[in-house]
This record gives structure tokens, C-alpha cells and sequence, in this order.
């Protein structure tokens, strides 16, 4: 396997390969993002934290997270669910051996073509004799029901967002037709650079409607009902682990080499190296993190660093009862105090450990303009190219004093609170969120003790996996930890998760009290950001598209409730037996072409 990478390479990686998608729970995350309705999943709770399956010869043992929210197509956004998925679903396009994008169910990747009336199309053609893994027919018919099904409000995906490049997606009526069982024709307002990677993304994946509307959201969580299309096939679901075995009706299974897999579900760091090390785990997607200096020693083709198109970063809720009375503007400005507190290079070099970049924006590292220039390189308000604030250590007192100055502002409007000797004296107290992980878990003790030199009294909770997503989402929290990785190689992965209705929205911009806030401009989040959105959706002028692209990110910092830290790095540990394994920038593993030596 490969070797602890340097900054250089990390950065490289990003550039160079191809991008999948958003949320992990150990050392990344993507959502990062959320779930979906676990509500009829089998009882996550009593998981146990510490799996330690015996090595089984027959399989590849392998660790990539917690046992997951959902493993619904339509209903995913963890990185973790995600890689379930890609092992028993695949698209209409996807990612070959090479991880490079590949026709899978399509016999090819088509073009666009314009139409009479100023739109464009997409005509994909199916492959012969395409079966779900039950050996029953698989259609074109199959892939209209599951986007119209995903991008439909009622099944609350928190991806339906994604199919609004589709002509009719604002009016519920999405232009997607088999016009035969062989033949999908999609119809977009403008033409979309990324669409042909929104093919091959989870979302966008078939699932089978029988089944589906038969089991409700229950289908997803249970051996029997779980059919894909994929390379592999579900045999077993418990709370420990998911055995897959190989899918005989999968139109590429004479290259899938190993028959069965094991994700065992495990978030304990330091149980997954010690199974990592007596060999019942094969890969492991975390480690601990007092642990990666000698591991990256002592394992040096095992323990791999990878670029990651994604930002770390807390999210405050806009809608926070424990600021209740102040206004919005004090908010906002307490938020970004608190943001312009945190050594990030601290955090990059002692916490992190893995070439990890200093985030100044929230849109990740690795994005190009169309002059060829990153995106980050023009970050801030005044586009002076040193984002919204400056991460040199050499700056970071000065970040410290506008800090205390933005607190003294709050103090003397609100009269809420007092600031003596550069500290906050009858602050409410805020509890920040996270999930288990030695990392996340340093970082939450990092901010706590430099919030708290400031005079904040900042209390810590670790959630369960699955709780930690949908405490999130739901906005039931003052401050979490959270990170995103883009889903597709364009900045609007990182922006548009952000309007009003996206149910990747953790931060709650736009919804309940904040929904009719007027500060952008005297205009309202829907009026202002959802509107430069929609724009950008709407362009198909590069330059237009990027500049409103920025002219989003403005808004969302401006809020201070998106306060990055770093530009992320992929850790893991596999096996030197494993043989044909790659990951994406975007967090997927793909163990489909890969055999154990």
C-alpha cells in the first residue's frame, strides 16, 4: 500500500483524481452530512462498541465506520453509509477499476444535446439483460421511479436537493422518461458540468420499486429485502457487521475477484487497531490519534495519508436557544469571535497529524476557476486572496484581539454579558457536540480549554453515530462538530447544501426563527442566498457561475455559524495482503476489485 504521503502529494491527489461524495464517522466525515429516516432500522443503540470479529479466511474483514444511519440510496449522506452502498448498487454511470468514470449500466456516457426549446438532453442506453441480484429484470423504468422517488419532498431525502439541475424539478415533475426499457432520456435546463458525476453518485442510484413500496423505509434494513444491482449482495445485516457476497447477476462479475466481504461496525479507534493488529481486520478507516506518529513509523506501506476534496468544521445552530435575546447581528458576531479563538495550525500539527491545511474558507482546497486558479485563492469579501481570515501563525494574537473586540461590541449592545480582563463574565454556558473518535474527541478538548481561557464555559457531549447525525440535523444542538466532502468536483458541492430546503442544512440557515431574519442586505436567507443559488444552477457562463459562487460563500461567513478549521486528509490502515483497493478524494472505498494475497 502506499506511503505516508507529504503535503505536496496530499495536494496533488486532490487535483488529480476523480470525486465521489459527502460524511464519515471517525477521522473524516462527510457530511458529512446526514441520514435520513432510521426511524425503522433494527435498534442501533446497544451496537457494541467493541466488535472484534474473528478473521474468517473465506472473506475480506474490513472496517469503515459505525453501524450506519441508512443504507437507502435515496436517503444516505454518510461516507460510511455511501461505501455500503457502492458495494450493492451501481449507477447508470460509476467508477471502473482505475477509479476513473465509467459507463456501468449505461453501454456509454452520452452528451448533451440541445432542443428545440433551449434546453439540453441526455440520452443514456442500457446494457443487455441488466438484473437486480433477486435475477429479476432491471430497466430504465427502474432509474426513472428512483430519482422521481429521491427528488420527491415527501420521502424527505436530504440529497433531493441534487436534482434540481433536472428541467421540472421546482415544479415536482421531473423530466425523466423511459421512453423503452432500454432507453432513460433526461432533460436539464442548462447544461450542467458536473452531471455526468451526479450519475454515478449513491442518490442517483436504481432501487427496486416493488420492494421499496412493499417495506417502506424498513427495505433498507434488513438481508432479505436489501436488493441491489450492485456487485455484491447483503447475506447478513446484525448490529455487528454487513456480510456481502458476490452478486452472480452483476453485469461485471467476472471482475469481482473476492466472494464475500465483512464490514464490521466498529467506532471504538482503539479497538479497530487492536483488531487491525491480530488480523481480524484487513483495513481500518480510523485510528487513534495518540497513535499516528508511531503507526505511520512502524507501518509505513500500511498506514496511508490521502487527499480529500473536504473541510473540517464547527457549525453553530443559527437558531440556538441558548443565545435567545440577542440579535441576529450579535450573534453573528459571537460566532466569528469565537472561530477567530482557534489555532488551527495547532490543531493541523498537534491534534491532526496527517498534513492537514489550515482552512480560511469553507469551500475546499483542490477546486479550480476557470483561469485555472484555485478557488480558495480568491476567498474573502474583498477577494484579496487571503480568505475570510488570516490562518498565519504569525496572526493568530491578532485574531485573538479582534476577537475580544467583537465580544466587547456584543457586551456593550446586548448588556447581556460583561467582558473584564479579556474574558466573558455571565456568558451562557454551550455544549458542543461530537461523535466518538480519539480526534474528534481531542478537538473538542482543544476547544474547550481555549474557549474557556476566554471565559466561556463550553461542556462536551460524545453521541453515538447515528444520534450524533440526527441531533444534528435536527438542529437540536448550540455547537457540533462537522465536516463535508464535496460530492463532485465543483465548488457548488460545498455551497448549495446550504438553501433552505436542503436537508444537509445542520447549521438551520433559513428555517424557524431564522427564516425571516433580514441581514444580507435587508433580505431574508431565502432571498439572498437560495436566490444566488438558483443562479448559479440557472448559468452556464463559467465566470458568471464562479463569481456567484463566491458571492455565496460571502453570505455564509459573513453568518460566522461555518467556522472551518482544516482542509482534510484521508487516514487509514490496510493490510499489505489487500491487493486492488482504492478511495476516492471523496471518502468511498472500493473494495469491489480488490483480493486478499
Amino acid at each position: 500500500m502506499k506511503k505516508l504521503l507529504s503535503l505536496m502529494l496530499v495536494v496533488v491527489m486532490v487535483f488529480a483524481l476523480v470525486a465521489c461524495t459527502g460524511t464519515t464517522p471517525a477521522t473524516t466525515t462527510a457530511n458529512q452530512g446526514v441520514n435520513g429516516d432510521a426511524t425503522n432500522a433494527p435498534d442501533a443503540t446497544n451496537a457494541p462498541e467493541n466488535t472484534d470479529t474473528p478473521a474468517d479466511p473465506s472473506a475480506m474483514v474490513l472496517n469503515v465506520g459505525a453501524y450506519p444511519d441508512t443504507i437507502d440510496p435515496a436517503l444516505n449522506s454518510a461516507v460510511d453509509g455511501a461505501t455500503y452502498i457502492i458495494h450493492n448498487f451501481v449507477g447508470l454511470i460509476g467508477y471502473d477499476k482505475d477509479g476513473k468514470l465509467a459507463p456501468m449500466c449505461a453501454t456509454e456516457i452520452p452528451t448533451a444535446v440541445a432542443t428545440d426549446d433551449g434546453k439540453v438532453s441526455y440520452t443514456f442506453t442500457l446494457r443487455d439483460d441488466l438484473k437486480w441480484n433477486d435475477g429479476s429484470a432491471l430497466t430504465a423504468a427502474d432509474f426513472e421511479y428512483s430519482w422521481k422517488r429521491a427528488a420527491d419532498p415527501a420521502t424527505a431525502a436530504d440529497y433531493g436537493y441534487m436534482f434540481d439541475v433536472i428541467d421540472g424539478y421546482a415544479d415536482g415533475n421531473l423530466n425523466v422518461t423511459a421512453t423503452d426499457d432500454k432507453t432513460l432520456v433526461v432533460v436539464l435546463p442548462v447544461d450542467v458540468p458536473y452531471f455526468i458525476e451526479l450519475c454515478a453518485f449513491p442518490t442517483y442510484m436504481p432501487v427496486k420499486k416493488d420492494v421499496v413500496e412493499a417495506n417502506g423505509d424498513a427495505w433498507a434494513t434488513k438481508a432479505e429485502t436489501y436488493i441491489g444491482n450492485g456487485p455484491y449482495k447483503v447475506t447478513g445485516f446484525t448490529q455487528a457487521e454487513l456480510t456481502l457476497e458476490k452478486n452472480e447477476y452483476y453485469f461485471d462479475a467476472a471482475n469481482v475477484v473476492t466472494d464475500k466481504i465483512v464490514f464490521a461496525f466498529n467506532d471504538d479507534d482503539s479497538s479497530l487497531l487492536a483488531n487491525y493488529k491480530n488480523g481480524s481486520y484487513l483495513f481500518i478507516d480510523s485510528v487513534p490519534q495518540d497513535e499516528i506518529e508511531t503507526l505511520a513509523a512502524q507501518y509505513p506501506n500500511e498506514y496511508a495519508v490521502e487527499g480529500q476534496l473536504g473541510t473540517y468544521y464547527v457549525s453553530f445552530n443559527v437558531n440556538d436557544k441558548a443565545l435567545e435575546g440577542f440579535t441576529e447581528e450579535e450573534k453573528a458576531d459571537i460566532r466569528t469571535a469565537l472561530g477567530l479563538l482557534i489555532e488551527r495550525n495547532y490543531v493541523c500539527t498537534d491534534i491532526g497529524k496527517a498534513g492537514q491545511v489550515p482552512a480560511a474558507g469553507f469551500v475546499a482546497m483542490g477546486l479550480t476557476e476557470p483561469d485555472g486558479k484555485q478557488f480558495i485563492e480568491k476567498n474573502g469579501v474583498n477577494r484579496d486572496g487571503k480568505g475570510y481570515y488570516s490562518v498565519d501563525v504569525n496572526d493568530y494574537a491578532a485574531n485573538c484581539d479582534k476577537a475580544v473586540a467583537l465580544l466587547e461590541g456584543v457586551a456593550a449592545s446586548s448588556g447581556k454579558f460583561t467582558v473584564e480582563d479579556g474574558s466573558v463574565v455571565g456568558f451562557p454556558a454551550l455544549t458542543y457536540i461530537t461523535n466518538e473518535g480519539t480526534g474528534h474527541e481531542a478537538v473538542a478538548a482543544y476547544l474547550q480549554e481555549t474557549w474557556g481561557m476566554y471565559g466561556f464555559t463550553v461542556n462536551v457531549e460524545t453521541q453515538e453515530w447515528a444520534t450524533f447525525l440526527n441531533t444534528r440535523k435536527n438542529g437540536d444542538y448550540s455547537v457540533a462538530r462537522n465536516g463535508w466532502l464535496g460530492d463532485y468536483n465543483d465548488p457548488i458541492s460545498f455551497l448549495d447544501m446550504w438553501i433552505t430546503t436542503s436537508g444537509n442544512n445542520d447549521s438551520q440557515f433559513g428555517k424557524d426563527a431564522h427564516a425571516t431574519y433580514a441581514g444580507y442586505d435587508g433580505k431574508t436567507w431565502a432571498e439572498s442566498y437560495d436566490a444566488i443559488i438558483a443562479q448559479v444552477k440557472a448559468s452556464n457562463n463559467p465566470e458568471e457561475r464562479f463569481e456567484l459562487m463566491h458571492q455565496a460563500e460571502d453570505i455564509l461567513m459573513q453568518t460566522g455559524a461555518i467556522c472551518p478549521i482544516y482542509y482534510y486528509t484521508d487516514i487509514y490502515m490496510c493490510s499489505e495482503s489487500i491487493e486492488g483497493f482504492f478511495s476516492s478524494p471523496l471518502g468511498y472505498k472500493f473494495f469491489m476489485y480488490a483480493s486478499v494475497k
